[in-house]
């Protein structure tokens, strides 16, 4: 076992991203990563903060990151083909750079030091286009101000960094043009509940088709000239969500509903979401569309107007929470 970054001074460590890896000093990680990985190049954690059921994350006070294990990153793994086991995974990074400790949000497990890691990708210094690289398959945000974006190398970086494992998933492009069905399609009232299903059935359980992915979309209807790096909602995807049949037999298949900012379904309407407004809330529900997924147990929503909706789901048998 490495033992030299358990120092009482934390060690300025350097980690280079490609692939589904990091470089560390005298080896590499691979990702999906294990709690077992982790210590054994960097000892084990100082704290431990658990949400059951959710995340774990394992905190690192000399060092200023957290390794994040979440559950709910299973169902995507195994959409890639890279899912290992329930030990790996551990796919979240967040490195706490600057002056002191600030908080990416208003999560409050955080490191007692800054972190001095130096990161690169591929070898080189992150290049952040509205504080957002892709690399390999790793996401990487740049927590900047509200109300502030970053683009370029920074000389310094002085911001809270998230780096997420996040393969993309492999699928077989199909035409996006809406075909007539005499299947008994689902009704919905609201389309961001709408969204959230198209979530499950879509990306998580990809039995409805065509999986919508904006590049392919945008390539296929590219008189409508979409931006795909878009900061604002992209309207024609969103009228295609809006459109989109669902045939009613996929409705047994939902069991349980996780809203969450990266999740694909928003990625792909606003590529450059930040997930800090309230667009995609569900903030209204209604029995008669909530009645008709009868399998339906578990839900974690994002919404400002909980106490609402919960009564809906609670009608319902639901077991929901805020996220």
């Amino acid at each position: 076992m490495f033992h030299f970054f358990r120092k009482k001074k934390a060690k300025v460590l350097s980690m280079n991203f490609h692939g589904n890896s990091i470089d560390v000093p005298e080896t590499s990680l691979h990702f999906p990563l294990s709690l077992k990985d982790i210590e054994t190049v960097f000892g084990k954690p100082d704290r431990l903060f658990k949400k059951e059921g959710q995340v774990i994350k394992y905190i690192y006070d000399e060092l200023g990151f957290v390794f994040v294990h979440s559950f709910e990153v299973k169902q995507h793994l195994k959409s890639c083909d890279v899912y290992i086991d329930k030990e790996h995974l551990i796919t979240s990074l967040y490195l706490y750079f600057g002056e002191k400790v600030s908080p990416m949000w208003n999560e409050e497990e955080l490191p007692l030091n800054p972190c001095k890691t130096l990161i690169t990708c591929n070898g080189k210094s992150p290049y952040f286009i509205s504080d957002r690289q892709r690399v390999g398959d790793f996401n990487l945000i740049l927590w900047t101000p509200y109300g502030t974006n970053f683009n370029g190398i920074p000389e310094t970086i002085t911001d809270t960094l998230s780096i997420s494992y996040f393969p993309e998933v492999k699928h077989e492009r199909e035409s996006y043009k809406l075909k007539e069905t005499d299947e008994e399609l689902l009704h919905f009232d609201n389309i961001n509940f709408k969204l959230t299903i198209i979530q499950v059935l879509m990306y998580d359980l990809r039995v409805l088709k065509p999986y919508f992915d904006i590049h392919d979309f945008a390539e296929e209807f590219s008189e409508l000239e979409i931006d795909t790096e878009s900061m604002e909602i992209i309207q024609p995807a969103l009228d295609y969500m809006i459109d989109l049949p669902i045939p009613k037999k996929y409705a047994e298949q939902v069991q349980e509903i996780y809203m969450d900012g990266g999740n694909e379904i928003y990625l792909n309407l606003i590529p450059q979401w930040d997930g800090e407004d309230d667009g995609f809330d569900l903030n209204e529900v209604s029995l008669k569309e909530l009645q008709q997924f009868p399998n339906l147990k578990q839900a974690t929503i994002i919404s400002s107007n909980f106490e609402h909706v919960k009564e809906m789901f609670d009608k319902q048998g639901v077991q929901v929470k805020v996220l």
